[in-house]
C-alpha cells in the first residue's frame, strides 16, 4: 500500500483485505508500537467509509488515544485525512475534555494540532470554551458565543468569570512547565506565537529561563518570523533578567537589521510600543503581559537596561554599515531612530552618516550613484537626522548632527547642493531652525551653521535667478 508504484485496483483490493484482518481488533492494536503504524496506512488509504467504521469502533476510546505515546498518532491521521464530518465528529469527542488534555504532554499535541490546522471558528470556540468556566457555560447562546459577547450582554456575570477562570487557570502553571521546552516549536504559527507569550507572561522566572534558553538556538527565526517576532517582544516586556536577553537578541544583527519583522524587534528596544513601528491591535496584544504576577522589576527600568544593551551594538552596525543603511529605503527609517533613542556617544555614527555626503553634488550622480543629498533614501535621511536635532536637545544630549554634518562637508561642497531639488530642500529644511519660536531657544545660539545657511541661499538665487533680479 505505500509503494507509490500500487495500482488503484490492486490498492482497493489490498484495502479491503486489510480492513478484514482488523476488524474488531483495532483498539487492541491502536495502543500497541508496531500495530499502530497499521492503523496509521489503513487512515491514510481508506475510503471514507472504511474512516468512519473505524472511528464507529474508537469513538469511546479517542481521548485515551489521545494521551497515549502511540495512540495519538491514530487521531492525528484521521483529522489530518478526514473529511469535515469525520472531523467534527473526532473534534466533538473532545468537548469537556480540554482542559485536562491541555494539561497532558501527550493529548496537548493533538488539542495544538485540531486547532491550529483542522478546526473551523465554531470548532475554536468550542475547544476554548471549557476554560471560561461553568458561568460562561450557562450565560452562553448561539448570538452570544465568545467571552467578549458574553460579557458585553452580561455585565453583573464578569466577576464570576473571571473568578472561575482564574480557579482554572491557576493549574496552568503546571502546564507550562510541562511544554516549556517545546515552546519553540509551535511560535511559528499565529496561535503557537500566542501561547508562548502567554508562558513568557505567566511562567515563574525559571520557566522563562527554560524557554529562552530552548529559544537561543532558533533567535533569528524568531525574529525574522511574522509570528514568531511577536514573543521575542513580550519576552522583552516581562523577562527580569535583561542579561539573559542579551545573550539571546545580539548574536546575528546583519540578519535581523534587514528583515521587516526583525527591524521591528529592534524598534521596539529602542522605543517600545511606539505606534509608529506597531499596529494598535498588536499593542494591545501586548499589553495583556502587563501586571503579572512574576515580573518583578519596574518595566521603566527593564526597558532602560535593555537599551543600554542594544545601542552600543546598534550604533556600531550603523558606524560599520552607514552607506548600506542609509542608501536603503527599507532600512533608513533605522538609521534616524537608532541615532533619536540610542543611548551612549552618538557622534561616532553620526559622522560616519555625515561622512556619505562629503563630496560636491554633482546633479544625476556619477557612475550612476547619486549623491546623497540627491538620493530618494538618502536626502530623506538627512533631513530626520536634522529635525531630529531639536528633540537632543530637550533630550539634554550635546550631539548635533546638523553641527557634525557642516562640520565635516564643509561649507563649498554644501552650496552645491542648491543644483537640485532634494538637496535645496535639505538646506531649507535646516532653516525651519531660524523660525521666531527656535531662534529664541539658547541652545539655537550654538549652531554655528545658522549664518552659513543665509549664504547657501544667497549662493540659491545667484544660480537660479537672473541677474536683474538679484
Amino acid at each position: 500500500l505505500n509503494r507509490k508504484k500500487c495500482e488503484n485496483d490492486l490498492k482497493q483490493k489490498l484495502m479491503k483485505e486489510l480492513h478484514d484482518l482488523i476488524r474488531g481488533k483495532i483498539k487492541q492494536m491502536a495502543f500497541a508500537h508496531d500495530s499502530v503504524r497499521v492503523l496509521q496506512c489503513f487512515i491514510q488509504f481508506g475510503s471514507h467509509e472504511q474512516r468512519q467504521e473505524l472511528l464507529e469502533e474508537l469513538k469511546d476510546d479517542i481521548i485515551e488515544l489521545c494521551k497515549s505515546q502511540y495512540g495519538k498518532h491514530v487521531v492525528k491521521k484521521m483529522l489530518m485525512y478526514g473529511n469535515k464530518e469525520l472531523v467534527a465528529a473526532v473534534m466533538q469527542t473532545f468537548k469537556g475534555h480540554v482542559r485536562p488534555m491541555l494539561r497532558h504532554a501527550a493529548a496537548s499535541s493533538i488539542i495544538e494540532y485540531a486547532y491550529n490546522d483542522k478546526a473551523v471558528l465554531a470548532q475554536r470556540l468550542m475547544l476554548t470554551e471549557g476554560l471560561y468556566g461553568n458561568t460562561f457555560t450557562v450565560c452562553k447562546s448561539t448570538v452570544c458565543n465568545t467571552i467578549e459577547k458574553v460579557a458585553e450582554a452580561n455585565p453583573d456575570k464578569l466577576k464570576n468569570i473571571i473568578d472561575e477562570m482564574k480557579q482554572i487557570l491557576t493549574p496552568m502553571q503546571e502546564m507550562i512547565e510541562s511544554i516549556r521546552e517545546a515552546v519553540v516549536y509551535m511560535a511559528h504559527t499565529h496561535d503557537g506565537a500566542r501561547v508562548a507569550m502567554h508562558c513568557l507572561w505567566h511562567g515563574t522566572a525559571k520557566d522563562r529561563k527554560v524557554i529562552i534558553k530552548t529559544m537561543k538556538t532558533y533567535m533569528v527565526k524568531f525574529a525574522t518570523g511574522e509570528f514568531g517576532h511577536l514573543v521575542l517582544l513580550a519576552m522583552f516586556d516581562c523577562v527580569d533578567d535583561t542579561k539573559l536577553v542579551k545573550q539571546a537578541i545580539l548574536s546575528s544583527l546583519d540578519e535581523v537589521i534587514g528583515n521587516k519583522y526583525g527591524k521591528k524587534v529592534l524598534l521596539y528596544l529602542l522605543s517600545p510600543r511606539d505606534p509608529a513601528h506597531l499596529l494598535p491591535e498588536i499593542i494591545k496584544v501586548l499589553e495583556q503581559g502587563d501586571g503579572n504576577a512574576h515580573s518583578k522589576k519596574d518595566m521603566a527600568l527593564r526597558r532602560k537596561e535593555l537599551l543600554e544593551v542594544v545601542s552600543p551594538p546598534l550604533l556600531e552596525h550603523l558606524h560599520d554599515n552607514a552607506a548600506a543603511m542609509v542608501m536603503d529605503k527599507a532600512s533608513s527609517v533605522t538609521v534616524s531612530d537608532i541615532l533619536a533613542s540610542a543611548c551612549g556617544d552618538l557622534r561616532p555614527a553620526m559622522t560616519a552618516v555625515a561622512q556619505l555626503a562629503n563630496q560636491e553634488l554633482v546633479p544625476g550622480g556619477t557612475n550612476g550613484q547619486l549623491h546623497m543629498a540627491e538620493h530618494p533614501a538618502g536626502h530623506l535621511v538627512l533631513k530626520w537626522l536634522m529635525e531630529q536635532d531639536m528633540t537632543l536637545a530637550e533630550a539634554g544630549k550635546e550631539e548635533r548632527f546638523s553641527r557634525i554634518l557642516v562640520d565635516t562637508v564643509g561649507t563649498d561642497k554644501l552650496k552645491s547642493w542648491v543644483k537640485v531639488n532634494r538637496g535645496a530642500m535639505v538646506l531649507c529644511r535646516s532653516l525651519d531652525f531660524l523660525k521666531p519660536e527656535n531662534r529664541a531657544k539658547k541652545e539655537m545660539q550654538k549652531f554655528s551653521f545658522i549664518p552659513l545657511l543665509l549664504q547657501y541661499a544667497k549662493g540659491y538665487c545667484e544660480f537660479f535667478l537672473p541677474n536683474k533680479n538679484k
